[in-house]
């Protein structure tokens, strides 16, 4: 498993597709994501960027004391798979955006299906999910 997860980040930084600022504000822009009227895109854009600094593949491990794994925050808005999608690591997630987590991960740049959960959790959470004055959302969000 532990060589599988090397590959996986060795791919996935082999292949990053790195978004500019003005990608993230136009996919923003023109989605589901615009009709939150209290965010503005320039939060979303804010956010991406000291998430993952626009990466599409960006994908993190949250870690126990121990040192186990204990969730994963996928693609540019860096979802945590303890709430809001689920994969073969985290197979128990709660899954409430009802999609695998490595669907955003996207090497083409394609941030649809990260927007589709990130209004499922703004609309649930709002963007107080976000901690740490907008730098980072918790597990819940992770992003």
């Amino acid at each position: 498993m532990k060589i599988l997860v090397v590959l996986s980040v060795l791919l996935t930084v082999s292949s990053a597709k790195i978004l500019s600022r003005c990608e993230v504000a136009r996919a923003v822009k023109n989605s589901v994501l615009a009709m939150f009227t209290q965010y503005s895109v320039a939060d979303w854009v804010c956010m991406a960027y000291h998430e993952t600094g626009y990466n599409t593949l960006a994908l993190r491990y949250e870690k126990d004391s121990e040192g186990k794994i204990q969730s994963g925050d996928y693609g540019i808005f860096q979802i945590n798979s303890k709430r809001w999608c689920t994969d073969d690591m985290f197979p128990n997630g709660a899954d409430e955006c009802h999609m695998n987590c490595n669907t955003f991960l996207s090497s083409n740049g394609d941030i649809q299906t990260d927007i589709d959960c990130a209004a499922v959790i703004v609309n649930e959470q709002g963007m107080q999910a976000c901690k740490g004055g907008g730098d980072r959302v918790d597990q819940t969000l992770s992003l």
